[in-house]
């Protein structure tokens, strides 16, 4: 079954399981679209701040002990969800992506915050460097004219 995710990203003119390929290929498939590079980078790490929250919260949760705590899980599980529906916007060209990319990234900035206090953890440290990667483009964006 084709994941929700999937026909969002086949519906924005990509291959389905876009999502699995390096995001240099994903931007270089999303050259041809009418969309500023700026932009297409900032949707890939969103995406990618997306599935990295969802992939640290399962992990956080098998793992257990104070990386399995309700806070920390529902930070993930909040970033997880403002990334992708930001991206979404971008991807519809919304007239109010610049609102959802300054709510990504304070959202994205936090998370990584709270998940560098786990640093000595690898995967806690992924997701950090993700979400600040994310934070810094969603800020780019809603920093943007036009």
């Amino acid at each position: 079954m084709i994941e929700r995710r999937e026909l969002l990203i086949a519906g924005a003119g990509l291959a389905v399981g876009a999502a699995a390929r390096p995001a240099a290929a994903q931007r270089h498939a999303m050259e041809g679209m009418a969309m500023p590079m700026s932009m297409t980078e900032c949707i890939d790490d969103c995406i990618a701040s997306h599935r990295m929250c969802l992939q640290t919260a399962a992990y956080a949760s098998r793992k257990g002990g104070a990386l399995a705590t309700a806070p920390l899980l529902a930070m993930l599980g909040d970033c997880a969800e403002l990334c992708q529906a930001t991206a979404n916007s971008m991807l519809r060209e919304s007239p109010l992506h610049k609102i959802l990319c300054g709510a990504c990234a304070e959202a994205c900035e936090r998370c990584a915050q709270e998940c560098l206090r786990h640093a000595g953890d690898s995967q806690m440290a992924r997701c950090s460097a993700t979400c600040r990667d994310c934070a810094a483009s969603c800020r780019e964006m809603a920093a943007m004219d036009g």
